[in-house]
């Protein structure tokens, strides 16, 4: 299983994505810091959000899809978990590409694991911390992080990192 859970299921949380990269990636995340195109190594990205107000399916499944493309092998097993809680869920049916992450997830990166926090307080700054103290650097200061100067919600890591007991 690659959606991880602590909490009790809620429509709210804060959420990590973590990325397989292969090979190495040229990336550019939209007018961030003027189109810059940032070189990564293979290993893991992560990404780190947050979906309040019963958004949290919708928002996950969202950036589990592609607008060119087919979807996230994860998508899949996304659906299939929120289901499996009674909740009545859809893909989009198209995507445009809007926030830092939707760049990062339209890569050949291949999303291969969701970390769910359920709960309506914002987690993501303690979420980033973690990930830095397990070894993940930072992309870019402000990338995914415009409620953060400073933060970055966009990290870097040769390997998996152990978010949860257990992943």
């Amino acid at each position: 299983m690659s959606v991880h859970t602590h909490g009790t299921p809620q429509k709210s949380g804060a959420y990590v994505l973590e990325l397989a990269l292969e090979a190495p990636l040229e990336l550019s995340f939209g007018r961030f810091q003027g189109g810059r195109v940032f070189a990564l190594a293979p290993g893991r990205v992560y990404y780190v959000g947050s979906a309040l107000a019963g958004r949290l399916p919708s928002r996950l499944l969202r950036h589990a899809t592609r607008a060119a493309g087919p979807p996230h092998r994860l998508r899949a097993e996304l659906l299939r978990y929120f289901e499996g809680l009674g909740w009545t869920v859809r893909p989009p049916a198209r995507k445009t590409l809007h926030w830092h992450a939707d760049h990062l997830m339209e890569s050949p990166a291949e999303l291969a694991a969701v970390y769910l926090f359920y709960g309506d307080a914002p987690r993501e700054a303690f979420l980033e911390e973690a990930l830095r103290a397990l070894g993940a650097e930072p992309l870019a200061p402000g990338l995914g992080a415009g409620d953060r100067p400073g933060g970055s919600h966009v990290l870097w890591a040769p390997a998996p990192l152990p978010l949860l007991p257990g992943s």
